[in-house]
């Protein structure tokens, strides 16, 4: 036991140690752009070393020796370096983080002031770089300005995961009942959520908010337990994170924060509640005050919603350029319930192919592929979901009916019917990167019946488990799908980067493509194509566009190249 208490405590502290991180070097940042100074190369180092400080002085009943610090201290050390690592290494070929996340990161380290200045028309996508929140961006952009390579950018993503997986797991690991392996399992499979897993090495921000919704369950619990003031501070760096995240960031935040907080009057834990309720004021004020001065305040006093363009009397629909083929007319339960129980697939609006229906526990090659898309329309959450829920649902049934064994804790109840709010306050919830928190739902109720009586439930557990893995395991090959892509875009840069002149381009949409022929020392020339014209060739998952040069080098394929056309050309049919 006491090795089992060390050890959920050096996760506690790595996590929370994280945590602080990221949210210092978003207060610290926001505080610089208000100044005047912007985003800078000491921001990161000195946000790591002031969220060491505080998080030593406020748990030392966890620390005991200076010694014991020191471990959680090198653990986070080396889970950013090889956070750092492991983004360096694959290329961002999504089409948001190409088209608008990268050329936020890139003018924010370059010098963008978005509390004092609004970027211009000619940059791609501008309305949604100075009026969407920024809360993955400046930290993102902080670590870049060490690190002068972009795909650096995405090693939050992977921080934020660690981190919450750190957090989680300290917790069960303090549950008698549950074995080790089991706490490792069920932690791997909440953080395992699909919409996490495709966006880890993209700069899309849907994932860190899926991740950073289960980290405020994980520190509400831990709350509930010590409200001591480290975890109080947690709580407060969450609710900044995941407010300046995204709109629905904002949104799922204080509809979460509500719903504890009446908990919390309820239950009548007194203490609890006047901590928790001054935590969430203060750190809310923060996030929208300070962090989210931009959108949050410019755009209610500028453009009269906090939400524009997304809402608001002068609103850009982007709904109209995503929704499925077959979602059409649809009121927002049927799109839901179509999509979950869906067959998986990133169906376009005007695409011959329909959103279509199948029997859940079956799933198609084309879903396994689909599975591991970064923002996958119809049953995103993968093609063994449906029958997740299926099976949870009755396993819940199961748990209410049962006359023996350990009753469970009427609490996860609560928890559960507040995640369904969440799913319902959603208007386009069949788009699964903008409900993430329902994965946690059979997850929720997973853990509920290893907490009742596991050997009455064994075999429905296993089942559960396997199709759990299974979804986690088809959402994975996005690794897989992004290691050929990296490698194509490798072959494709060596080749152009040996040309003499400068190669002609049309950055399209892509216009953060530029970075990469920067970082690789290509000049180029900015034109404008007709489609006819010949000798074009398209930039690897992107519509920019280049000349092929006349003294062009074309190395020889290695096997891995070969494959990857391939398999590219089949994706493109």
């Amino acid at each position: 036991m006491k090795t089992e208490s060390q050890t959920s405590g050096i996760l506690l502290l790595t996590g929370t140690l994280l945590i602080y991180t990221i949210a210092l070097v978003l207060v610290i940042s926001s505080i610089a752009l208000f100044t005047g100074a912007g985003i800078s190369a000491w921001q990161l180092p000195v946000s790591f070393l002031i969220a060491g400080i505080i998080c030593y002085s406020l748990n030392q009943p966890i620390i005991k020796t200076p010694l014991f610090f020191l471990r959680p201290v090198i653990a986070s050390l080396v889970i950013i370096a090889l956070c750092v690592a492991i983004s360096l290494y694959f290329y961002d070929v999504s089409y948001d983080g190409q088209s608008y996340h990268q050329e936020a990161i890139y003018q924010l380290k370059n010098g963008w002031n978005p509390f004092r200045e609004m970027l211009p028309e000619s940059i791609k996508m501008a309305i949604y770089i100075n009026h969407y929140s920024k809360g993955v961006e400046l930290p993102q952009s902080a670590l870049y300005s060490i690190i002068p390579y972009i795909e650096v950018s995405k090693a939050t993503n992977f921080i934020l995961w660690i981190a919450t997986a750190c957090i989680l797991l300290s917790w069960l690991l303090t549950i008698q009942k549950l074995s080790r392996w089991k706490c490792i399992l069920i932690t791997l499979i909440a953080v395992g959520n699909p919409v996490v897993v495709t966006q880890l090495i993209s700069t899309y921000v849907d994932g860190q908010l899926a991740i950073m919704l289960l980290c405020f369950l994980a520190t509400v619990i831990w709350i509930v337990r010590n409200p001591s003031y480290a975890n109080l501070l947690l709580l407060a760096s969450v609710i900044i994170i995941t407010s300046n995240i995204k709109f629905t960031g904002l949104v799922y935040i204080v509809l979460f924060s509500f719903f504890l907080l009446a908990w919390l009057v309820f239950t009548k834990r007194t203490l609890i509640l006047r901590r928790v309720f001054l935590t969430s004021i203060i750190s809310g004020l923060t996030a929208v005050l300070l962090v989210g001065f931009n959108p949050y305040y410019i755009n209610t006093t500028q453009y009269k919603h906090p939400f524009y363009p997304l809402m608001g009397s002068e609103k850009v629909d982007i709904i109209g350029y995503n929704l499925p083929a077959g979602f059409e007319d649809q009121n927002g339960f049927m799109k839901f319930t179509r999509s979950i129980f869906g067959r998986t697939d990133n169906v376009m609006p005007g695409s011959d192919r329909k959103a279509a229906l199948k029997m859940p526990f079956t799933f198609q090659k084309s879903e396994i592929s689909n599975a591991a898309k970064v923002d996958t329309r119809v049953a995103g959450f993968g093609p063994l979901f449906s029958g997740i829920l299926l099976l949870s649902f009755a396993l819940l049934v199961m748990i209410l009916l049962n006359k023996q064994g350990v009753k469970p804790d009427k609490n996860a109840y609560y928890i559960l019917a507040v995640i369904v709010i969440s799913v319902i306050v959603m208007p386009e919830s069949w788009w699964a990167r903008y409900i993430p928190q329902l994965w946690y739902f059979p997850v929720i109720i997973l853990l509920l019946a290893e907490l009742n009586n596991p050997l009455k439930y064994k075999y429905l557990n296993g089942l559960i488990y396997l199709l759990f893995i299974g979804s986690i395991a088809f959402s994975s090959l996005t690794f897989g799908w992004n290691f050929m892509m990296t490698k194509l875009v490798d072959y494709q840069l060596s080749r152009i980067k040996q040309t003499a002149q400068p190669v002609q381009v049309e950055w399209g949409s892509a216009q953060s493509n530029r970075i990469r022929f920067d970082e690789n020392q290509i000049r180029y020339q900015e034109v404008k194509f007709n489609d006819d014209d010949p000798g074009l060739e398209f930039i690897i998952r992107s519509d920019s566009r280049f000349r092929v040069p006349a003294n062009i080098a074309n190395p020889p394929k290695s096997k891995i190249i070969q494959w990857a056309e391939k398999f590219q050309t089949v994706e493109n049919q």
